[in-house]
């Protein structure tokens, strides 16, 4: 079995000898712009479930497409809009890649001849899971029953899609920023949390919650609100990895 990298060592996770996901640092997203690196990001990842919206207007059922096809579009349009990708894929120019066909099982990749690197749906996935674990996003699940859920499904998120169009943009990372600094168990200020990858500041959030809700559980339980033989103590407990 390899041994996948330890991000908490890295700030590149290696999908292979030429192709590896950047782990930017805070500074790094905010120079970048967030809300943008947030969007590509988020974006890339997508399932036809997520853009239900966006396919539907342009003409295409969301549950015709694959998660690779849709990786690769997405992948393109990047490629295409996006001057500077270091903050995704380090060295890895975008610009030099373009649809094309492995000639032996006829499969759609993404090519780069300049350099001879291929991304087919394997590596895509590797790509796709890599930026999940780094900010601890999990792959989401979804399809409708009949048409007409479908239907439903779209238009209910199209309204909610457009209700959020009409709110201005609330920074999510500075929102963490600004709770984990103002919170005793973490060790970082306003300025040494610049200097963090965004997958150690997601890791601390994370930890601290799960530490936040064992001692309100165990709150609850001394003053007899919580039942802890209801409760899996082991999994509860914020040491736990899980």
């Amino acid at each position: 079995m390899v041994q996948k990298p330890n991000l908490l060592r890295i700030s590149d996770y290696e999908i292979n000898d030429k192709i590896a996901v950047h782990v930017p640092t805070v500074n790094e997203i905010f120079d970048f712009g967030d809300q943008k690196y947030y969007s590509i990001v988020q974006t890339l990842i997508a399932t036809p479930f997520d853009l239900m919206v966006e396919l539907d207007d342009i003409g295409i059922d969301y549950e015709s497409i694959t998660n690779y096809q849709l990786f690769l579009l997405m992948m393109e349009s990047i490629a295409a809009n996006e001057e500077n990708t270091e903050i995704l894929f380090g060295n890895l120019d975008l610009k030099n890649f373009k649809a094309a066909k492995n000639t032996k099982n006829g499969e759609r990749v993404f090519y780069d001849p300049t350099n001879d690197i291929v991304i087919d749906q394997m590596i895509a996935l590797e790509i796709c899971n890599a930026i999940r674990k780094i900010h601890f996003w999990e792959a989401p699940l979804g399809q409708a029953g009949n048409n007409e859920a479908k239907r439903y499904l779209i238009e209910r998120k199209r309204l909610k899609k457009q209700r959020l169009a009409k709110k201005p943009y609330k920074s999510f990372l500075e929102g963490i920023i600004v709770s984990l600094v103002n919170t005793e168990e973490f060790k970082y200020n306003y300025d040494t949390v610049m200097d963090l990858s965004i997958y150690k500041l997601n890791a601390s959030w994370r930890q601290i919650q799960k530490k936040k809700h064992w001692e309100q559980t165990m709150n609850g339980a001394y003053f007899g609100t919580v039942d802890l033989n209801k409760i899996d103590l082991e999994k509860l407990s914020w040491l736990s990895p899980d």
